[in-house]
């Protein structure tokens, strides 16, 4: 594989990622305050202090619909049974990276933002509400921000 293509691959998976994360947060935020009734002003207190599964579980149930669609929709996968299992492990290893850094920028991005509210570091913030606080509805969306980059690196790099 060349610098070029590499490049292009990393640039593929950031921007199929990006096509998969607007429109499912556009879609549950829209499902949200129409159906379920929340303002946009009480989606974090929603989420943090009444800790409303429902909410986490949009996301996650959105994520995972718009993953498989659009990653399936696009999916050009290389064709692993002609590579050596050296270069079949180096896909597997590129794909399972890309996916864990873009988690963590969506991490990073979400659970920032929520964390500076209450003073807090992200690691720090995640342990008190999942843990101590048994948050379900942040382990919804935890769990979303996962999805995403993983299903669309199995279609888009695999």
């Amino acid at each position: 594989m060349t610098p070029s293509d590499f490049l292009t691959l990393i640039l593929t998976e950031i921007g199929w990622n990006l096509a998969v994360w607007v429109p499912t947060t556009l879609l549950s935020l829209l499902f949200i305050r129409t159906v379920l009734g929340v303002p946009m002003r009480e989606l974090a207190a929603e989420i943090e202090d009444r800790q409303t599964a429902a909410i986490g579980a949009v996301f996650f149930w959105a994520s995972l619909g718009f993953a498989l669609l659009f990653s399936r929709m696009v999916a050009a996968p290389a064709p692993m049974t002609d590579l050596p299992w050296s270069q079949a492990f180096a896909w597997l290893a590129l794909a399972v990276g890309l996916s864990l850094v873009l988690f963590s920028v969506g991490v990073w991005a979400v659970f920032g933002t929520l964390a500076r509210r209450k003073g807090e570091g992200v690691s720090g913030y995640l342990r008190r509400e999942l843990v101590a606080e048994h948050n379900l509805a942040l382990s919804f969306v935890l769990g979303a921000l996962f999805l995403v980059p993983v299903v669309v690196a199995y279609h888009v790099t695999l």
